[in-house]
């Protein structure tokens, strides 16, 4: 079924670019080639760390869209006059990651799940997934204990790499990232007021791009990034 946000093909760009959180790789890429048998519009994906796609894009990278993981970020962006306003389109789940790991049901018992291994996160000052994993952490008040032994990433997807080749007993990272990892499993769930609401959000840099913001919005886009582990926001009927 046709989703009514998009305009018809012959309206459209023939290539758009969109530069984006290293999240969302594996869910992006399948919106992406939905979004191009429908409009004909080829998409290429730029990804990267949330905070270092908002500073390429403010510098004037060829973005026709941009898409964020951290609110923070997304703020800056507007305060930096690049976009006008950021629109929320999807959210996520904090988790704990392992690989071939029991479950925990106490977050108290993390520092002893990790043996004599280390924490694989995200760069905890600068990237959305880092940062959330730091403040859930401080939250539980165990991060003193722990942040001897963690080791930091440019991104989520490479913190988890660490994981995936038995360098870190542990890591934090997001419930989509189960769905792109198969072999790594969910230890433990952080609850949502633990640490700040993971709200995904974007926006269009050039009139070419708005089009594809709309169409995450529409039942099909948040199907396919509800496959692949991401939370449904209010999408259009």
């Amino acid at each position: 079924m046709a989703c009514p946000f998009v305009v018809q093909a012959e309206n459209q760009p023939d290539t758009i670019t969109v530069f984006a959180a290293s999240s969302l790789r594996d869910a992006l890429g399948d919106a992406a080639q939905l979004y191009k048998a429908q409009t004909g519009t080829d998409v290429v994906l730029v990804f990267a760390a949330t905070s270092a796609i908002a500073r390429q894009v403010a510098g004037a990278a060829p973005a026709d869209v941009v898409l964020l993981a951290d609110q923070d970020w997304a703020d800056w962006l507007v305060a930096q006059g690049t976009v006008s306003q950021m629109a929320a389109f999807v959210g996520n789940q904090l988790v704990l990651i392992g690989r071939d790991h029991a479950p925990i049901a106490d977050p108290q018992d993390i520092e002893a799940a990790l043996g004599g291994g280390v924490l694989a996160m995200a760069q905890v000052d600068a990237v959305p997934a880092g940062r959330y994993g730091k403040a859930a952490l401080v939250s539980l008040g165990i991060w003193d204990s722990v942040a001897a032994r963690v080791v930091q990433a440019a991104n989520v997807r490479a913190a988890l790499r660490f994981v995936e080749r038995g360098e870190a007993a542990l890591g934090i990272g997001y419930a989509s990232d189960l769905v792109a990892l198969p072999a790594l499993t969910k230890v433990y769930a952080f609850a949502p007021d633990t640490h700040p609401d993971i709200i995904y959000s974007g926006a269009q840099v050039t009139p070419e791009g708005a089009d594809f913001m709309a169409y995450l919005h529409t039942v099909e886009a948040q199907d396919t990034l509800a496959r692949w582990g991401f939370s449904r926001l209010d999408v259009a009927q």
